[in-house]
């Protein structure tokens, strides 16, 4: 926030760095939330030589993806003030990093596919059931929502930071209060059913859909928690419940879901 090239350096040498790729990005969106559109795009037009650099020499398209896909959804949230558009414009990030990756990517897309292959082979070894066979549209899935992944975590980051160094406090209520409106429940729910019906490439596309529902199924826990100051060990139970019990993400899901048409915070009480 001092200046322009202190900002290139982190997000710079962040995405260069490929394991701090998200808090590059995170740098990026900051700059685009705090100071707008135009220092944002400086940012991120120079963060993006390393990027490309890895994704060419490095053989790692990731960080390019992401920095492109955190920085549309930065600016969406700074215009909007909508933390479920900023969400949807992330899983739309997502698509199109898949989308454009098995287009115009298949050979890339391959290269990773063998090098997974031979793991491949030796779980359906160990397994007594057939798994379903890999194809490289599969891949591209797994890039893609691994992008919305760490778009909405660095995008979240930048946020925090904006909040301790301007609004302390304003990110946990915002998180606090996150919640999906009716439209766009439905129509996540229905591009992650119809994205499965195009086709055996496309059968685990939809998957990109169902992050923000996650999202927004845990701000539900946490403002209900906060609501009714039920205290910090509420929140470690229910986050060790969900390592542990597979179908507890099933109920997650559904809770948000349920949310966004009652809006089952304003339901409750508030504890004094």
């Amino acid at each position: 926030m001092k200046g322009r090239l202190q900002a290139v350096a982190v997000a710079g040498l962040g995405i260069g760095s490929l394991m701090f790729a998200w808090v590059g990005a995170s740098a990026a969106a900051l700059v685009t939330l705090r100071k707008g559109m135009t220092e944002g795009a400086f940012v991120v037009f120079w963060a993006l030589l390393p990027a490309i650099a890895v994704a060419f020499y490095g053989q790692d398209v990731g960080p390019l993806c992401m920095l492109l896909t955190t920085a549309a959804a930065a600016e969406v949230l700074r215009s909007s003030r909508s933390w479920p558009l900023a969400l949807a414009s992330a899983v739309l990030g997502g698509m199109l990093s898949a989308f454009a990756l098995y287009n115009g990517a298949q050979e890339y897309l391959a290269g990773i596919l063998a090098t997974v292959q031979p793991m491949l082979d030796q779980l359906q070894a160990q397994s007594s059931n057939a798994l379903p066979q890999i194809l490289t549209g599969d891949i591209a899935a797994v890039i893609g929502g691994s992008t919305v992944l760490w778009s909405v975590l660095a995008l979240m980051l930048a946020r925090w930071w904006q909040a301790m160094l301007y609004n302390p406090g304003g990110f946990r209520e915002e998180m606090w209060s996150l919640r999906l409106p009716a439209v766009l429940t439905v129509a996540l729910v229905a591009v992650m059913l119809l994205v499965g019906q195009l086709g055996e490439v496309y059968r685990f596309w939809g998957v990109m859909c169902l992050l923000p529902l996650i999202a927004a199924g845990l701000s539900l826990v946490h403002g209900v928690v906060g609501r009714l100051a039920l205290g910090r060990v509420w929140l470690v139970v229910f986050y060790i419940a969900l390592l542990l019990l597979g179908p507890l993400w099933a109920v997650l899901i559904l809770a948000a879901i349920v949310d966004s048409w009652i809006d089952i915070r304003r339901r409750l009480p508030t504890a004094k």
